[in-house]
């Protein structure tokens, strides 16, 4: 009897690893809908506020200013408090400074109310990794950060399908609004339900983690093409609407071109994860993946009507995306489940450095040309780069 309920219990606490990636996944999903709620906005907003399209790609670089400096921090803290904590707190803060946009007048509010968002949304990331680690074993990890890193598109998707819409039903305001309510449940509701696994290793020095985080030549590479990859990643969900608005299409056609980008960006990882957990090989995935998006973006960029852009949009949304789960687990695995949040705070650092600079950059572009063109060669320089950085890497130079 003793042994049949032990197993039960060992069962229970197996299944609930679905809750928590559920759990997990929706955190994420709505991250990425607070962060990409302002493309969508971006011609409606910019000239009411006199902002220039600079300063429009700066709302951008403002998000990813206080996501970046909390990264560090924010993934040490998971491996000592545990992901319960930093995860509720992470969506309580952006749901309340997204909600406040509703209420900017100027530039200057908007942007340091961006930098909050961005500071709540710092521990998403390594809370999230560190969770699906602690309950998933390493034959299930792809298909687990698969479902998990879907959620960008997935946000995404959410974003460009209920932004368009709400700004017309009901104004740009009440869109910052309905999501920051939102955002706020899901972190009260995530707080009664999250709770690590019972065979959980919490942090023990940080000057170890850092040791071995940063002593590893394969993941400060693989972070390094994290970089590279989400300079084209980003730089497309921030330009993409206004992109598709300078050539005489309505946002609404936009946000299905988009809906098509992000429906091929949640496929792409789940399908990749799956593949990688089956036959291996997640370094080659990757390679595979950079090297397909690199065309992509400058193909995808130089269509003009709706059909093409849709067609190209889901091609390029699933290559780019299916990269994706195979960074994160490459990171976790170097440094090994008890470090997990640490490593992909701090590769998550090296990441969303592309976030802070690509959209100044990208839009600094389109005042001085004019034009698109030249962002999408710009974003296509990401890809290439990441390969040679991730040609070093061995993926057998694993902790867990």
């Amino acid at each position: 009897m003793a042994v049949s309920k032990a197993v039960q219990g060992e069962t229970d606490v197996n299944s609930y690893r679905w809750v928590i990636l559920a759990l997990a996944a929706t955190s994420f999903i709505l991250t990425f809908v607070t962060r990409f709620a302002w493309p969508p906005l971006i011609p409606i907003v910019v000239p009411i506020l006199g902002m220039n399209m600079s300063q429009a790609g700066a709302y951008m670089s403002a998000f990813y200013i206080g996501y970046v400096i909390t990264q560090v921090p924010a993934g040490v803290l998971c491996d000592f408090v545990g992901i319960r904590l930093m995860l509720s707190l992470c969506l309580i803060v952006e749901g309340i400074s997204t909600f406040a946009m509703g209420y900017i007048t100027t530039y200057d509010s908007g942007f340091a109310l961006r930098v909050i968002c961005g500071l709540g949304a710092g521990a998403n990331f390594a809370a999230c990794t560190r969770a699906l680690m602690e309950w998933f074993p390493a034959k299930e990890r792809g298909t687990a950060m698969g479902i998990l890193l879907a959620s960008p598109s997935g946000g995404i998707l959410l974003a460009s399908l209920i932004v368009p819409p709400l700004n017309a039903l009901l104004g740009w305001q009440a869109v910052f609004k309905v999501i920051g309510v939102v955002t706020l449940a899901a972190g009260v509701l995530i707080y009664i339900l999250m709770r690590s696994s019972s065979t959980a290793k919490m942090g023990g020095k940080v000057s170890e983690g850092f040791k071995i985080v940063l002593g590893s030549k394969d993941l400060v590479l693989t972070a390094l093409c994290g970089f590279c990859l989400l300079w084209c990643e980003l730089g497309t969900a921030t330009w993409t609407f206004a992109h598709i608005k300078h050539l005489g299409i309505s946002l609404v056609a936009a946000g299905t071109v988009m809906m098509f980008y992000a429906v091929g960006g949640v496929l792409g990882p789940i399908l990749s994860g799956l593949i990688s957990d089956k036959i291996g090989g997640r370094k080659n995935i990757l390679m595979l993946s950079l090297a397909l998006t690199a065309p992509m973006t400058i193909i995808f960029g130089y269509q003009s009507s709706i059909f093409m852009l849709s067609v190209m949009g889901f091609i390029f949304g699933f290559v780019s995306y299916s990269g994706n789960p195979h960074l994160t687990v490459l990171v976790s695995e170097f440094a090994g489940q008890q470090w997990a949040a640490t490593a992909n705070g701090t590769s998550n650092f090296f990441f969303q450095m592309a976030s802070i600079i690509g959209p100044w950059v990208m839009g600094w572009s389109i005042d001085v040309t004019g034009s698109f063109s030249s962002v999408w060669w710009i974003m296509a320089a990401g890809p290439v780069l990441g390969i040679f950085m991730l040609i070093p890497v061995n993926p057998a130079n694993t902790r867990d």
